[in-house]
């Protein structure tokens, strides 16, 4: 008999942009208004110590599941050696465990140009969270960075430089993709899932971040139409799971009432699951 395919999760990013802007409870308001209780990604910044995290990830995690990112792409050059990564982890462990279901631990770690980092200490710093972190039995996530292959080829950077002992041990290995960053460039999707399904063979696939990297210069015309097609994506194998996970959703869905974009990715995700039940 066939196991049943992995159930699909629809996220969305909390970043550290609207900090000062914008209530928690406007968050949790339009989040509880979607038609799906979805994981949400919440990025921590360096800025604030992690004991001021614990509203936040509290009272989102009573209306999503949380996935928790204690260093963000932009943040992990700020972090030297495998010890003060780890540190990092320990202490977002030790305070804010009870409410996260996912952790990230290590967002778009081929991303070197900007990280200005060796790949070898990217990727000792990402498997010594992913221990620590499984070794206390939680789930955890790994998202790489995709382009256009003539500029940056991720499954050559994942065959030079991904250990085993990591592929084979995270639970969730997630792709983000910026269209903006690649001129328009449509990847294959089936293609990309497929290679992602083969370095990580025990891990669930999907997409760990979308939407506009110019948010607040694009149109909304754009955002619909790029968040339809994201979160409309049908199933590429039996371990596809879905995700998105919208990076600009506070800027871009809230005020949710009668928001066209945070409308837009409902609805795309209301019709993916009555497309997933057929």
């Amino acid at each position: 008999m066939n196991s049943r395919p992995d159930e699909l999760i629809f996220g969305i990013t909390v970043d550290d942009s609207w900090y000062g802007e914008v209530a928690i409870a406007e968050i949790t308001a339009a989040i509880r208004a979607m038609p799906v209780r979805p994981v949400v990604r919440i990025v921590m910044t360096d800025d604030l110590p992690v004991a001021e995290y614990v509203e936040l990830f509290s009272a989102i995690s009573s209306v999503a599941t949380v996935m928790a990112q204690p260093v963000d792409s932009f943040y992990m050059r700020n972090y030297p050696d495998v010890e003060s990564y780890l540190e990092r982890f320990r202490e977002s462990f030790a305070v804010l465990s009870p409410y996260v279901g996912i952790w990230e631990i290590g967002n778009e770690i081929n991303g070197v140009d900007w990280i200005r980092q060796d790949p070898a200490l990217i990727v000792a710093k990402t498997r010594a969270a992913n221990d620590f972190i499984r070794a206390r039995g939680g789930k955890t996530a790994l998202t790489v960075y995709y382009a256009d292959p003539a500029d940056h080829d991720l499954f050559d950077w994942l065959d030079r430089y991904l250990p085993v002992r990591l592929a084979e041990n995270v639970d969730y290995a997630l792709v983000s993709y910026y269209e903006d960053d690649n001129g328009g460039y449509a990847p294959d999707w089936a293609s990309v899932f497929a290679g992602i399904a083969r370095f990580f063979p025990n891990a669930k696939i999907g997409v760990g971040e979308s939407g506009n990297t110019a948010a607040d210069r694009a149109a909304v015309e754009s955002k619909i139409a790029m968040a339809t097609a994201y979160y409309g994506m049908r199933r590429a194998g039996d371990r596809f799971i879905g995700g998105y996970f919208w990076w600009n959703w506070v800027q871009d869905c809230i005020p949710h009432p009668e928001n066209p974009v945070f409308n837009a990715i409902n609805s795309a995700i209301a019709e993916a699951i009555a497309a997933d039940l057929r």
